[in-house]
C-alpha cells in the first residue's frame, strides 16, 4: 500500500520504500517458495539475481565452462504487461484488459479507443508541454543494468553442430524464401526460445520500473497529478524514469510527421486522443525498454551494426532508437507486439528519412592538421536507423511499403553511405599503438562505419538474388577495411578490445583486394589461411557479391567465356570456407560463444553467432546458377530462319543466354524459392 510521501509500506513489516517493484521484491523475503534452484549443489534462493551471484561462488562449481549451468527457466507470464497474481501491483486498482483497439479494416493506420477508457490525459500533457530538468532526480537505481544487459565475460564452450553441417545443402534458403517476417525467416530462435527471453525478462525484477508504467502498459487511466499524493508519486515515477525523456523525444518526433504530412509521406495516420495514447503506450519506457531487451537478445546477432558495449540510448539519436524499439517488438514472441509495432511502421520510417542528418549532403569536414576526413557520428547514427527501417518494412511491411523501400529508400541509403565516403571506413594500424594510445570510442564508431557499410552491400545482393533487382552497388567501390573479428567488436572495455586485437594478426587490406585474391590463378595455402581468418562476416559479404556479376553476366548480350573466372573464384571461395570451418570457426576470436540459442542464458544471447554461418548456402545458390547458365545453348551462326526459312533479324534471334529469373523487382520471393527447390530437386 501507498503511505504518506509517496512512501511504499509493507503491510507485513512496515519496511517502506520508493518504488513499488521493490516493494514486491521485499514481499517474497516473507514467502517461503524458493523457486530458482542451483544445479550444482541443490541450492534454491527466491530470486533469481541471488542465484546467479550464489553459481560465482559456489563450491561445487565445476571447473569445465561446458558443465555450467544455465539458469532456470521460469515458466510463461499469463499476460506481457500486468503484474502476477502473486505479486499484485501495491498502490494502484488491478490492471484491466488493455482498452485500445486496432480496427480489422482495410486501412491497417486505423486506430480507435475505448468509450469506456478516459484518455491519459495527465501524460499526454506531458507529452505535449516537455520535461522539466528536476524529473530526474531520483533515477531508478536499476536501470543501468537492464540497458546493459550483460553477465560477465564467460564463454560457454558448446560445440554447434549447425556452423558447418550440412553446408551442401539449400535448407536454409528454401525456408527463407517460403517465410516472411523477421523472426521466421532470419536466426531468432523457435518462438520458445523467444518466450524464454521474453519470461526472463518478465522475472527480472523490471518489467514494471514503476506503477505509473504499468498503468500506461495495461490501458489503465493515469490518475489527475492533482488528486493528491498518491498520484503525484505516480508522476513522480514516471518522470524519474532514465528513458522517459528519449520516450518524449520520440512520441513528439511521430506527432509531427503526422500532423504535418508532406505531398508524398507515407504516414496516413490522423493525430488524436487515442492516437496519441496508443503512442505513449507503446514508446513509454518499458516498453522500450522491454523491446530493446528483444532486440539484442534475438535480433542483434543476425545484423550487428550497433556497438552494444557503448551504445547508450539516452544518448542516442530518437530516430535510432525507436527504429531499434520497432525491431524489438517485430521479434517479439508476442503476436500483439508486432501488431502494435504495425501501426508505427510508417511513422518511424517517416520521422527517420526525413532527419537533417540523413538528408544533409554536404561535404564532410577535413581536419586541417591531419587531412582525415572527419564524418559526423549523427549521420552514422541516423544511417543505421534507416537500414533498420528497411528492415523491418521489407520483411514486416505490407507489399507497397517494401516496393517504397527497394524503389526509394533503400536509394537514399546508399547515397547517405557514398556522401560518408566508403573508402573512409578505414581502422589504423592497431599493432603500432599502445593500451594507452588506442581510442576504444573511436574504434567502435570505425567498427560501426564498416559493418553498416558492409550490410548495405549485403541488402543489396539480397534484393539481387530475392526479387531480382538490378544492383545499385559493385563490389569494386567497397574499398574499405574488413570488419574486425567478433570478439573485438563485442569486447566490453578497452583493454579486453585491445588484447583480442593484438592476439592476432589485422589484415590490412581492403574488401576490393581480398576478393580479386579470389580470382588469382594460384593461391598458396598461407594465404588461403589469411583469407579463412577474415571471420564469417567479410566471407559472406564475399559470397554474396558472386550473385551481382552473376545477375549482370545473365543480363548481357556479350558474356561467352566469363564463366571460367567466376567458376575458378567461387572454388577459391569455398576452399576458403572449408579453411574457416576447419581451423577457425570454434576460436572465440571468431566465435565469442559457440552455444546455441537454447543452451545460453537471455544476457548472453547477442553474442551468438548469427544467419552469416549459413554463407556456404549462399556460394552454393551462386554455384548452382553458374552451372545451369554454363550449359551449353544453341549456338547461331550469322542470322536465324522461322520454321518458313524466312531470315530473321539479329534482334528477333534466341539468346545465348537466358535469365534464370523472369520477373524483375518481384517483391514475392516465390520464382527464387522454385528455383531453389528445383535446384535441390536435381541434386539429390
Amino acid at each position: 500500500m501507498a503511505g504518506y510521501a509517496g512512501l511504499y509500506i509493507c503491510p507485513i513489516c512496515s519496511k517502506s520504500y520508493k518504488r513499488p517493484e521493490h516493494l514486491r521484491r521485499h514481499q517474497v523475503s516473507h514467502g517461503v517458495e524458493r523457486p530458482h534452484r542451483c544445479q550444482i549443489c541443490g541450492s534454491t534462493f527466491q530470486r533469481s539475481d541471488v542465484l546467479k551471484r550464489h553459481l560465482k561462488t559456489c563450491d561445487a562449481f565445476s571447473e569445465d565452462p561446458a558443465e555450467q549451468p544455465l539458469e532456470p527457466s521460469p515458466k510463461r507470464p499469463a499476460r506481457r504487461k500486468s503484474p502476477s497474481p502473486q505479486q499484485p501491483l501495491l498502490g494502484f486498482p488491478e490492471p484491466s484488459e488493455p482498452n485500445i483497439q486496432y480496427l480489422t479494416s482495410s486501412d491497417p493506420n486505423v486506430l480507435r479507443a475505448d468509450s469506456r477508457s478516459p484518455p491519459f490525459a495527465n501524460i499526454a500533457g506531458w507529452i505535449s508541454g516537455g520535461l522539466s530538468n528536476h524529473a530526474f532526480d531520483d533515477p531508478s537505481e536499476n536501470w543501468q543494468d537492464f540497458l546493459n544487459w550483460t553477465s560477465g565475460t564467460q564463454r560457454l564452450e558448446v560445440t554447434v553442430e549447425g556452423l558447418g553441417a550440412k553446408e551442401e545443402s539449400l535448407q536454409f534458403l528454401a525456408n527463407f524464401t517460403s517465410n516472411t517476417g523477421l523472426a521466421a525467416s532470419f536466426d531468432c530462435g523457435t518462438l520458445e526460445h523467444r518466450w524464454r527471453v521474453a519470461d526472463v525478462f518478465a522475472k527480472s525484477g523490471t518489467a514494471s520500473t514503476s506503477a505509473m508504467e504499468a498503468a500506461v502498459g495495461s490501458g489503465t487511466p493515469v490518475p489527475d497529478i492533482n488528486e493528491g499524493s498518491h498520484a503525484h508519486a505516480a508522476v513522480h515515477h514516471w518522470l524519474s524514469d532514465p528513458l522517459s525523456l528519449k520516450s518524449h523525444e520520440i512520441v513528439t518526433l511521430v506527432k509531427e510527421v503526422v500532423m504535418r504530412k508532406s505531398q508524398n509521406s507515407c504516414v496516413g495516420l490522423t493525430w488524436s486522443p487515442s492516437v496519441q495514447q496508443a503512442c505513449v503506450q507503446f514508446f513509454s519506457p518499458g516498453n522500450m525498454r522491454r523491446c530493446l531487451y528483444f532486440y539484442w537478445a534475438i535480433w542483434h546477432p543476425n545484423v550487428n551494426i550497433v556497438h552494444k558495449p557503448t551504445f547508450d540510448p539516452l544518448s542516442s539519436k530518437p530516430q535510432l532508437v525507436a527504429a531499434m524499439v520497432v525491431i524489438g517488438a517485430c521479434v517479439s514472441p508476442e503476436r500483439s507486439d508486432l501488431e502494435e509495432a504495425r501501426h508505427w511502421f510508417n511513422c518511424v520510417e517517416e520521422m527517420v528519412f526525413s532527419d537533417d542528418d540523413l538528408c544533409n549532403d554536404g561535404p564532410s569536414p577535413v581536419c586541417r592538421d591531419t587531412g582525415e576526413v572527419q564524418w559526423r557520428h549523427g549521420k552514422l547514427r541516423a544511417l543505421q536507423a534507416a537500414y533498420m527501417v528497411c528492415l523491418y518494412q521489407n520483411w514486416e511491411g505490407s507489399s507497397s511499403n517494401k516496393r517504397r523501400i527497394r524503389r526509394h529508400r533503400y536509394s537514399a541509403v546508399v547515397a547517405t553511405a557514398r556522401d560518408i565516403g566508403i573508402s573512409n571506413a578505414r581502422h589504423p594500424d592497431y599493432q603500432q599503438q599502445t593500451l594507452c594510445d588506442f581510442p576504444w570510442s573511436r574504434f567502435a564508431l570505425r567498427e560501426e562505419l564498416i559493418r553498416v557499410f558492409m550490410w548495405i552491400f549485403l541488402l543489396d545482393t539480397a534484393f539481387v538474388i530475392f526479387n531480382n533487382l538490378p544492383p545499385r552497388m559493385v563490389i569494386r567501390e567497397m574499398r574499405m577495411s574488413t570488419a574486425m573479428p567478433e570478439a573485438c567488436f563485442q569486447a566490453m572495455t578497452a583493454e579486453e578490445c585491445f588484447s583480442d586485437i593484438q592476439q592476432g594478426e589485422q589484415n590490412t587490406l581492403d574488401l576490393v583486394s581480398v576478393f580479386e585474391i579470389l580470382y588469382q590463378p594460384n593461391i598458396d595455402s598461407a594465404l588461403i589461411l589469411k583469407l579463412s581468418n577474415l571471420g564469417p562476416l567479410n566471407l559472406f559479404a564475399m559470397a554474396s557479391a558472386f550473385h551481382s556479376i552473376i545477375f549482370h553476366f545473365q543480363n548481357t548480350f556479350s558474356c561467352q567465356g566469363s564463366l571460367e573466372a567466376i567458376k575458378h573464384a567461387q572454388q577459391a571461395w569455398k576452399t576458403v570456407w572449408n579453411g574457416y570451418m576447419s581451423h577457425f570457426s570454434q576460436e572465440p576470436r571468431h566465435s565469442p560463444t559457440t552455444a546455441t540459442m537454447a543452451d545460453l542464458v537471455p544476457d548472453d544471447m547477442w553474442k551468438r553467432a548469427g544467419f552469416t554461418r549459413y554463407a556456404s548456402e549462399y556460394w552454393l545458390l551462386g554455384k548452382y546458377m553458374v552451372d545451369r547458365l554454363s550449359k551449353p545453348a544453341k549456338k547461331v551462326f550469322g542470322a536465324a530462319t522461322d520454321p518458313d526459312n524466312q531470315v530473321q533479324s539479329p534482334i528477333s534471334a534466341p539468346e545465348l543466354v537466358s535469365p534464370l529469373l523472369s520477373q524483375y523487382d518481384e517483391t514475392s520471393m516465390q520464382q527464387v524459392n522454385m528455383l531453389i527447390s528445383e535446384f535441390r530437386n536435381v541434386n539429390i
